[in-house]
């Protein structure tokens, strides 16, 4: 079941993420500078480099989810959950398949741009498509959703909540672009804050454990899949 929240809750979303780095900072550190390592020496690679590297990318995010999961269960965010989405058994297809449809859709989104017309056409194209992926990868992980339907479920969480998901994509803007100034220092706590939140706007809307629940909330098991959403 899809929760529909206030508009503000993009500021809790950004509390959670904070939440989980002052935790686990070290850790999402840690795993921020192996993943950006390991991805850029995946560029060098001939051909399929490029087209690699938001594939591997993904599964990172994903890896750095069970994490978070974890840690709002009660457990704890080690490093090596970073590689853990690739053990995901039969869950790697799906994730694969939300990565691949992000990929079209940044592609897609450059391929439109080159006039007004098409720079606008490109961005509505990457909003539609960041919305269809948005919820998608934690879906197939903890709701045990097929790729399909879990694009199909993120693209209504979203609408559901449109005001909220507007204003955390806004804060995220501007706390990025403030994070780049110092020599762009300010990624590497900005960037583990902002998968924090989404894990957390994940938990708010589709009623999974939160890291910075509003209300206290019962112990859940690590890792126990919740039900299915229903319509």
């Amino acid at each position: 079941m899809i929760h529909k929240v206030e508009a503000g809750a993009g500021l809790n979303w950004l509390s959670g993420g904070w939440k989980a780095f002052t935790k686990s900072g070290l850790a999402l550190i840690g795993m921020g500078i192996v993943a950006i390592i390991l991805i850029a020496i995946l560029v060098f690679i001939p051909l399929i480099g490029v087209l690699l590297v938001p594939i591997v990318a993904n599964f990172f995010y994903a890896g750095v989810l069970l994490g978070l999961r974890e840690q709002a269960t009660g457990g704890s965010l080690r490093f090596d959950h970073l590689f853990s989405a690739f053990k995901a058994g039969d869950k790697l297809v799906h994730i694969a398949i939300v990565a691949v449809v992000s990929l079209l859709g940044s592609l897609l989104s450059q391929a439109l741009q080159g006039s007004l017309a098409g720079n606008l056409l490109g961005f509505l194209v990457s909003l539609s498509f960041s919305a269809l992926t948005f919820f998608a990868i934690p879906l197939v992980l903890f709701r045990n959703q097929d790729a399909v339907s879990a694009l199909k479920w993120s693209l209504n969480g979203v609408l559901a909540n449109i005001p909220a998901v507007i204003v955390f994509w806004i804060l995220m803007i501007i706390i990025g672009f403030l994070a780049i100034l110092p020599i762009g220092l300010g990624l590497i706590v900005a960037l583990p804050v902002f998968v924090g939140a989404a894990y957390e706007a994940y938990a708010e809307v589709f009623g999974d454990a939160e890291l910075d629940p509003n209300t206290p909330a019962a112990p859940q098991p690590p890792l126990a899949p919740p039900p299915p959403p229903v319509a």
